[in-house]
């Protein structure tokens, strides 16, 4: 059996101090900022003027979250996103959100609903070309910011007014690269890599057993969310293409009780470019 323990209520009002909700608020500032200056006129990369992205995944997740248990928890868990892409004349700019659930991460006879949200904007800034097998591949690198939402809930009987759930959350800003090389006159060969640098980190915490704040500042080594995609994408007409992919999903947020989580996920893609 899983080396559970319910958790009295304890609701998230403890306030931060001040330095961390001007960082806060600097982050949503910054983020309103970016997607403002996102409407600039249209430039000419491997990327097409406008696109709007529909994707599709399922895939193997791993949960160790020490504010529940000990324990592993496994399962499937799908995903569906949507994503919008503005090509610039220096830049791409890409939004994207991201919605994850599962009511079968199990370990052993006991399970945990999970529920994941994401929404990331940035900026790709186009490099010098590189070379593949002789071939030329496109090179891109900029900033990001993405705001990750996680919540556990496990299948388990509790007393009275006690219950257990565990949430946590980060607003980060990060960087992205990103590869694209032409197989042929239909096929395009992508990857990407996303890595958050510095966060605003929030933790559901037990007041009664500590006194911790909910909300913590973390760098790479004590807080990070990072995903690496690489797929094919194959263009039916000139319009509209359809893609296939994996993804690796990493995430850890460590200062409090650790969250650790990982998923391997095979994705089916639309894309309708303008």
């Amino acid at each position: 059996m899983p080396d559970i323990q319910s958790k009295p209520n304890c609701i998230l009002l403890t306030c931060p101090i001040k330095s961390k909700m001007r960082i806060f608020l600097s982050l949503l500032i910054f983020l309103n900022t970016t997607l403002t200056f996102a409407q600039d006129s249209v430039g000419n990369t491997r990327y097409p003027a406008s696109s709007i992205i529909f994707k599709y995944g399922l895939g193997s997740y791993a949960l160790k979250d020490h504010y529940i248990s000990d324990g592993k928890y496994t399962g499937t868990m799908s995903c569906l996103s949507f994503g919008w892409v503005r090509n610039h004349s220096k830049y791409v700019y890409q939004l994207d959100l991201e919605y994850r659930s599962s009511d079968e991460i199990r370990n052993y006879n006991v399970s945990a609903r999970i529920t994941q949200f994401t929404l990331n904007q940035g900026f790709l800034y186009q490099l010098k070309k590189g070379k593949l097998f002789n071939q030329n591949v496109d090179l891109f690198l900029g900033p990001t910011t993405e705001f990750f939402y996680f919540y556990n809930e496990p299948h388990i009987a509790v007393d009275g007014f006690d219950y257990a759930q565990s949430f946590a959350g980060l607003f980060s800003a990060g960087i992205e690269g990103a590869a694209k090389h032409q197989a042929g006159s239909r096929f395009l060969i992508e990857s990407s890599l996303r890595l958050s640098l510095l966060s605003l980190a929030f933790r559901m915490v037990d007041s009664e057993e500590n006194d911790q704040s909910p909300v913590k500042l973390v760098t790479l080594f004590s807080g990070v969310n990072a995903s690496f995609n690489a797929g094919v994408r194959y263009h039916v007409f000139q319009t509209l293409s359809i893609s296939a992919g994996y993804r690796f999903e990493l995430c850890r947020i460590g200062p409090w009780e650790p969250l650790i989580s990982a998923s391997n996920n095979l994705l089916i893609g639309l894309s309708l470019d303008f």
